[in-house]
């Protein structure tokens, strides 16, 4: 899949990373489990795009950045994105 810069820093951010990190559609960080749902409120407060889960097996809760490297921090992913660019 190519992207270019224009993809990764507009609203459809989250679509990327959601079809690059699950090409086969997601499951559970932490049980593996396919029977996911998207919670029906379960937007960031912060970042519209980014859409919560939860599993069905183990009922844990995770969005679209739990288990990477992005996970746990305030800035948004545009920032990201836009600051390991600079470094290139």
């Amino acid at each position: 899949m190519q992207t270019n810069i224009k993809d990764l820093i507009d609203d459809s951010l989250y679509d990327t990373v959601r079809e690059l990190r699950w090409p086969e559609g997601r499951f559970c960080p932490f049980c593996a489990s396919k029977r996911v749902i998207s919670i029906r409120t379960g937007f960031d407060k912060n970042e519209n795009s980014r859409q919560r889960y939860q599993s069905e097996e183990c009922s844990k809760r995770f969005d679209d950045l739990t288990g990477t490297i992005f996970s746990g921090y305030h800035q948004s992913l545009k920032v990201w994105i836009l600051c390991l660019l600079f470094l290139l």
